[in-house]
């Protein structure tokens, strides 16, 4: 893949120079040394560098004054559902006044700021954040009853490349093409893999011939996860850098307490096996149940610059380049080949997508695990507010979103569907 140009989803876009060109087998240059850092963002309030078009913390078009807002500060913010009325996702109030303006904050009000989703063998939130003026998130879900009289679920997270023109619109028209494609293919009797190619083909389509694509140096662009869980078996695809994982309810033992931080902060953490290849448990795992692993691995500038034994894990995660996704959803993305794993789960547990708004505060899946598990198996909303009110509590820099699946193994005689 040609990495001259990388974009970065939340951190505006870089040239893949010095150790970017170790692709083509050159040598990998030092770090560039950070240059004197310019004004603070008018969105975000980080300083970048003195030349900087966009915001490299959130995406901000530096060259667009943002609208002014209420001068007081908000109250703590609370993600809560409401009877009363659309909730504001900047304070946590439903104080949407008629003019479409939040009553207790000043800020104006967006049915995209803070989305929910509730089927029952799935659920998802997604929120704006703290720090961005709108929702570049999107997220689809789908469940099937098939022939069989069997259930399966599909879901699909994006995030909008903020750095590209009408990331939003990008996002959500991804997720739709994606989930709905999925869905009919699978119900064409397609396998999940096949089923997961062929919507993440549709959606990089999609996203290609959207207004605008013409521009091949800056389309609109959007990364993307998915999942699709039969009876027994999950399968997850991705491009860019928002994630899946797997995470193993704590009852079951599965987690090692002592268990730390990923292995690496964007490679799969999957027990055994390169990721894009099945896991199955064997027979020790049936005893210890399958544990809680990072299942995806960032298309990112840090994860190549490692696989080419061109940096060390330290070197390319202080690089300021490190976040920079080098595949993704776009006219000028060039070609789309979604990476795709299967896992077979030997334990209950629960799946889930993450835009990098949570991921970015809490990257570990047994700690992920332990937040929500048990209660996400029999209330998957409530758990993804949690995971939303985690990431808001902690910044929320970006835009977030989450999606739970709940998943318990057919026969399983601890949480299993034909447990009585």
């Amino acid at each position: 893949m040609d990495v001259g140009v990388i974009r970065v989803a939340g951190y505006g876009r870089v040239d893949a120079t010095g150790p970017g060109s170790a692709p083509d087998g050159g040598e990998a240059a030092p770090p560039e040394p950070p240059p004197a850092a310019g004004a603070a963002c008018p969105s975000c309030g980080i300083a970048g560098d003195a030349d900087d078009r966009y915001c490299e913390s959130c995406g901000y078009d530096l060259d667009i004054p943002v609208p002014p807002v209420a001068e007081r500060p908000p109250p703590r913010r609370v993600v809560a559902p409401s009877g009363h009325g659309p909730v504001c996702s900047a304070c946590g109030t439903a104080t949407i006044g008629s003019d479409g303006w939040c009553d207790a904050c000043g800020r104006p009000f967006n049915p995209r700021d803070h989305v929910e989703s509730d089927l029952g063998l799935v659920a998802m939130v997604s929120n704006r954040g703290l720090r961005h003026r709108r929702n570049e998130d999107s997220a689809a879900l789908r469940v099937l009853r098939m022939p069989d009289g069997s259930d399966h679920v599909v879901a699909v997270v994006c995030d909008g490349v903020s750095s590209s023109p009408r990331p939003d619109e990008a996002s959500a028209t991804a997720a739709e093409t994606a989930c709905a494609t999925m869905a009919a293919t699978l119900i064409e009797g397609c396998a999940p893999a096949k089923a997961t190619s062929a919507g993440v083909a549709a959606a990089a389509s999609a996203v290609a011939r959207m207004p605008g694509a013409e521009d091949a140096g800056n389309a609109p662009a959007c990364t993307l996860v998915s999942a699709i869980m039969t009876p027994g078996e999950i399968t997850v695809g991705w491009v860019g850098d928002s994630r899946a994982y797997w995470l193993a309810d704590p009852d079951s033992g599965a987690d090692d307490p002592a268990d730390g931080d990923d292995t690496l902060p964007g490679a799969s953490t999957l027990p055994r096996g390169a990721v894009g290849e099945p896991y199955e448990p064997d027979e020790e795992d049936s005893i210890r149940r399958t544990p809680s692993a990072l299942l995806t691995e960032d298309d990112s500038w840090a994860t190549r610059m490692i696989a080419l034994g061109a940096m060390t894990e330290a070197e390319a995660y202080a690089d300021r380049r490190a976040h920079a996704i080098v595949s993704w959803l776009g006219a000028d993305a060039g070609e789309v080949r979604p990476r795709v794993t299967s896992l077979r789960p030997s334990g209950p547990g629960a799946l889930l997508l993450c835009s990098d708004g949570l991921w970015n505060y809490l990257s570990v899946a047994p700690t992920l695990a332990a937040m929500v598990l048990p209660g996400a198996l029999d209330e998957p909303l409530a758990a993804a507010r949690l995971l939303t009110g985690f990431a808001l509590d902690h910044g929320g820099a970006d835009n977030i979103t989450v999606a739970l699946i709940p998943f318990n193994p057919p026969g399983d005689p601890v949480r299993g569907p034909d447990h009585d």
